[in-house]
């Protein structure tokens, strides 16, 4: 009966006093997790910027080689229009220095991979061509992601432009409207369209740069009609609500076009992934079966062949269904 009576006094003790003890140190412990939060999220940001200084720093030391290599001048500023293109904060030698990088890595590994076959030397080769052009097809990808959405914001960006001069704005006003009031690559084009002209670069100059740096058809047609009606006058507002009817239509016309020949892409895709899958799989199933390919100069004859009509069949699936607008 005792012991009853004591479990019962500690249950009851416990139950009045857990309640202001729980909230004492339920408090104390969100404080101390809190600034345990906080100093977690400090040292993860020191480790993270330490981390980006040892990487460019890195990155700079073999960007620094390629930057004096006076050969790849040329192919330096078409990679710096691409990059300018794609909007990726990375200097051309920066870019060429990361193609290189995955060129050595994935020709090494491809040699490691292969190097009890007799053909070790050119799986290096194709995974070096591989590695180099990751990054170059993932730019020009970015590329068409970008313009893709900068063609879907132009209607509205005209819109805007023509509302602003019925306003009594002048063109770069509307500009500067289009830049703080829409958002994406759209505002970032306008709003470096904007500085340079802040700069004192001219305007003509200032919309040939936005038209390169772009590459936008519909673009490209805006800024003619502005050039136009810099030159010999006339009411602009009234040409750009033209120009956004046209878009409009050309936009509706392209969907109308995607979906009639979405079905010969997708047989195009197929068709091209088709034969890497089956080799890989025959690769996986049985090597020494599918080696022959690659070793027997009757199966490199004819492994070249049908590369050659796999690429011809792309090619013109691709001229088929691709209808310019």
């Amino acid at each position: 009966m005792l012991f009853i009576i004591s479990v019962l006094t500690f249950v009851t003790a416990m139950m009045l006093f857990y309640p202001i003890m729980g909230y004492l140190i339920g408090k104390q412990s969100s404080i101390v997790r809190l600034k345990k939060y906080i100093s977690i999220e400090e040292n993860r940001e020191t480790r993270k910027k330490t981390k980006q200084k040892e990487y460019k720093a890195g990155l700079s030391l073999i960007a620094r080689g390629v930057k004096g290599a006076k050969f790849l001048d040329g192919y330096k500023k078409k990679v710096q229009l691409e990059l300018q293109r794609a909007h990726v904060l990375l200097k051309p030698e920066e870019f060429i220095t990361v193609c290189i990088i995955l060129m050595l890595v994935l020709g090494t590994f491809f040699f490691v991979f292969f190097g009890s076959s007799s053909m070790a030397i050119i799986f290096a080769l194709i995974g070096g061509i591989i590695g180099w052009f990751i990054p170059v097809i993932y730019l020009k990808l970015k590329i068409r992601k970008r313009i893709k959405h900068l063609n879907d914001q132009l209607n509205d960006a005209i819109v805007l432009i023509s509302n602003s001069l019925k306003a009594g704005y002048s063109f770069f006003q509307a500009v500067d409207i289009v830049s703080k009031e829409m958002t994406g690559p759209m505002a970032e084009e306008f709003a470096l369209l904007q500085k340079e002209v802040n700069f004192g670069t001219s305007t003509e100059n200032a919309l040939e740069n936005l038209v390169n740096r772009v590459s936008s058809d519909d673009l490209e047609l805006v800024v003619t009609a502005v050039l136009i009606q810099r030159q010999v006058g006339g009411n602009l507002a009234e040409v750009l609500d033209n120009i956004s009817n046209t878009i409009r239509e050309r936009i509706s016309i392209k969907g109308e076009v995607r979906t009639v020949t979405a079905q010969g892409r997708m047989s195009g895709l197929i068709i091209s992934l088709l034969p890497v899958g089956l080799v890989l799989i025959l690769f996986l199933i049985n090597k020494q079966h599918i080696s022959v390919l690659f070793t027997d100069p009757l199966g490199l004859a004819i492994l070249g062949f049908s590369v050659f009509m796999e690429l011809m069949g792309i090619y013109f699936i691709s001229k088929i269904v691709k209808i310019e607008v």
